[in-house]
């Protein structure tokens, strides 16, 4: 995961060979899984098959073969994964390393890129955008691990250091995005680990600590110029005034209104995967004052593009998608579960509102960093947590007998 920007054709291989190899084990031993992993399945299933369907009716172009065997194949082949994390969990073994690791590189890549490099933005060598996002997800899942890191002699210094290194990873990135995300990401964990405290204290300690961070941010330049960058584009929309400068912003809106209008028109099956730029181009060809659109090739949100790319069925599959990988971690995280599945559930939910957000501004949803990070970090957890509720299963029924025999 850390190195998807140095190494992307290694990192992809590996993540595609392990999941073949997960698929052969699963089609020789046939595990029993738990009924709720058809949550966790089926809505991946769905959402590919519908991308599937879209590039099938619109003639199987070059392009949308190459969209979806490059990318969107690479959320499903996540499934046999989260099977082989069930049945190799090991309560002893600690699943969040690697997600330290990852956040742990990446801000050792963002240091490089701006004290050595001397680079305006961090980006790990790719841009700095999807950089910047990755390390997000990094910390939010790091976030989640404070109760098993604190549990080993260092494990507080790791987790530390992850959450710092990561944290400032997204600072360099310059993705605004990414910071808006991060206040809601920080929000949740915060309110999770300081729940024996009232709500106002917990928004009081939760504004103090994001204010910190806010304050020591605004020391580094690349934050101060994009934070004036950001309330000069905005200030126009806010005062109800035109825009007339051509700006990250203004060409958002076009965008998104252009995309409306596109899944508006083929309701059905959109106009399929592979021709988001070319339909961005004939736009910008068609409204001269809006050409430097044609550099685009996205439609910088993710539910705008799953409705013009796939229509409806593919905007709803989405949705059912979310609302399902949402319910399957959130309904884990009440007292009464044991402190690992916890903090799996959290994880899980920090992970799932990131993509949502982010997908406000971006399509996290449809590019290949983005969906590799979401298979292999939602099987990972997905797996693990599945994992973590059997063994609370075997200890609950270990104790049962244990009293039943002491009461003989």
């Amino acid at each position: 995961m850390a190195t998807f920007y140095l190494f992307w054709d290694v990192s992809r291989a590996v993540y595609v060979l392990l999941s073949l190899a997960a698929l052969g084990l699963v089609v020789i031993y046939r595990p029993r899984m738990p009924r709720e992993h058809r949550l966790y399945s089926w809505p991946i299933i769905a959402y590919f098959a519908i991308v599937c369907l879209s590039a099938a009716a619109h003639g199987l172009s070059n392009s949308a073969i190459n969209q979806v065997v490059s990318k969107y194949l690479l959320l499903p082949i996540a499934i046999p994964l989260a099977t082989i994390f069930y049945l190799s969990f090991n309560p002893g073994r600690n699943t969040w390393v690697k997600f330290a690791v990852c956040s742990v590189t990446m801000g050792i890549l963002a240091l490089v890129d701006i004290l050595i490099l001397n680079k305006y933005r961090a980006g790990g060598g790719f841009n700095p955008a999807a950089f910047g996002f990755m390390a997000l997800v990094s910390t939010a899942l790091v976030a989640a691990s404070y109760r098993r890191f604190r549990q080993s002699r260092l494990g507080k210094a790791v987790f530390i250091v992850a959450i710092l290194l990561g944290i400032c990873a997204m600072i360099l990135s310059g993705t605004r995005s990414s910071w808006l995300t991060g206040i809601a990401i920080f929000f949740i964990a915060i309110f999770f680990y300081f729940d024996r405290y009232s709500i106002s204290r917990r928004i009081l300690i939760s504004l103090t600590l994001i204010g910190g961070i806010a304050i020591v941010s605004s020391t580094v330049p690349l934050v101060q110029q994009r934070v004036i960058s950001m309330i000069e584009i905005v200030t126009p929309y806010v005062a109800g005034e035109d825009q007339t400068k051509y700006n990250s912003l203004r060409y958002r809106v076009e965008v998104w209104k252009l995309g409306l209008k596109l899944g508006m028109d083929n309701k059905a099956l959109g106009y399929g995967p592979g021709n988001t730029k070319d339909k961005i181009r004939e736009y910008a060809d068609r409204h001269p004052r809006f050409a430097k659109l044609a550099n685009l090739n996205h439609l910088h949100n993710q539910f705008v593009q799953s409705f013009a790319m796939t229509g409806l069925p593919g905007l709803l599959s989405l949705l059912v998608l979310a609302a399902c990988h949402f319910w399957i971690f959130a309904k884990y995280l009440g007292k009464h579960y044991s402190s690992e599945v916890r903090s799996l559930a959290l994880g899980g939910v920090l992970m799932l509102v990131s993509y949502l957000v982010y997908s406000m501004t971006a399509i996290p949803f449809a590019g290949r960093h983005h969906l590799t990070m979401y298979g292999f970090a939602s099987a990972t957890i997905w797996g693990c947590l599945l994992g973590a509720l059997r063994e609370s299963g075997k200890d609950s029924r270990r104790e049962e007998t244990e009293d039943q025999d002491d009461r003989a």
